[in-house]
């Protein structure tokens, strides 16, 4: 007899090996199950996350392109006066800073 034929006789035989058989077979099925169902929960979740977000990114362009209109709307209207207006002060001399690379802090 080859191998394969003793271990199906034996299956055949032996209430104890096809009671074992029979648990492996069922806690794999309701793993697969689970697993199954927990995919494709998780798809439709992250669906519906996805068309929220697009609608939300499509309401925040929208609130953008209506910044942008007003800016230029606006543009032409800012002028010396209304700056001075607002507090801004004509700076007389530039004050420009450089790195100068032969310098070392040492502590």
């Amino acid at each position: 007899m080859t191998r394969a034929k003793k271990i199906t006789n034996d299956i055949a035989q032996n209430m104890n090996t096809q009671k074992v058989l029979l648990r492996i077979l069922l806690i794999s099925s309701v793993l697969l199950f689970s697993v199954y169902i927990y995919l494709i929960g998780s798809i439709t979740f992250n669906v519906v996350a996805r068309k929220s977000l697009q609608k939300t990114v499509t309401e925040l362009t929208s609130d953008v392109n209506k910044l942008e209109l007003t800016y230029l709307k606006n543009i032409n209207t800012i002028d010396k006066n209304y700056a001075l207006s607002k507090g801004f002060v004509d700076v007389n001399q530039n004050i420009f800073v450089a790195r100068n690379i032969n310098t070392v802090a040492i502590r």
